[in-house]
């Protein structure tokens, strides 16, 4: 499932599904991932005018292909006029508090909207690998939520990444860990340049939680991690160190490992 999809074999002519209803839905069109050969064709959701892309059962994706069944966001279920990126990244950091359940709950009135805005890390790193990374959600391009090896272009100095971000990375090799820290070391992209990563923690039993999911997943060749935090340059003796960057990891709403 993807929000857009490549009228060429090549990926150079794409087709967004906010413009698909020019598009004649009986031609196959090309999933985003170039080692995908899926063959992808324009849907419509029922009772919808709204369009997305889909694979047919016949040739289907290639296993983990990111445009697959595991992404399921729907941005029907979502409200995205409100979605105020820094401030849902910005609350992943907090630890949850529980809620009281109402023993006569409100109704709401008619005409209320209950949808949300993505607010989960997997609905907004969902969210922004739907879609290329060029569009924009709520008027913010995807590419600037999202650092991964789509949107790498986009960051061509290393001040670019510094702020609010999503990455999604890998460990890095052969140790993504120091015996007596509490840091997790992180590289990204996986094919092009090289971001690194260093996540600090203040709560070692975080730490742990992190370190221990990363070393049971290290050697899967599909490992994805993907970090939400406030970028800033890593500096050794009051210096920027070239290309790495450091954030401080709260609480676990902040990373999400995908395999």
């Amino acid at each position: 499932m993807s929000m857009y999809a490549f009228k060429d074999e090549e990926r150079k002519i794409k087709v967004l599904a906010r413009d698909a209803y020019r598009e004649n839905k009986a031609v196959r069109l090309y999933c985003p991932n170039k080692k995908c050969d899926a063959h992808m064709y324009i849907c419509s959701r029922e009772g919808s005018s709204s369009f997305y892309f889909r694979a047919s059962s016949t040739y289907g994706h290639i296993e983990n292909c990111r445009y697959g069944v595991g992404n399921g966001f729907n941005p029907e279920k979502f409200n995205e006029a409100t979605f105020d990126f820094t401030q849902a990244l910005s609350n992943l950091t907090t630890t949850s508090t529980p809620q009281t359940k109402k023993l006569h709950p409100g109704t709401h009135k008619e005409g209320d909207s209950t949808l949300k805005p993505p607010h989960t890390i997997r609905q907004i790193y969902d969210m922004c690998t739907q879609h290329h990374y060029l569009d924009t959600y709520n008027d913010i391009v995807i590419g600037k939520m999202l650092l991964y090896d789509e949107s790498i272009d986009l960051y061509p100095n290393d001040t670019d990444v510094t702020g609010w971000r999503l990455i999604e990375a890998t460990r890095c090799k052969p140790k993504f860990y120091k015996p007596g820290e509490t840091n997790i070391y992180l590289v990204t992209s996986l094919y092009k340049k090289k971001y690194h990563f260093v996540l600090k923690f203040n709560d070692g039993n975080l730490y742990t939680t992190m370190q221990k999911e990363i070393f049971g997943n290290k050697d899967n060749k599909n490992l994805k991690i993907i970090v939400a935090g406030e970028w800033s340059h890593f500096t050794t003796e009051n210096r920027n160190v070239e290309n790495k960057f450091t954030a401080t990891i709260l609480s676990k709403k902040q990373f999400k490992i995908m395999i």
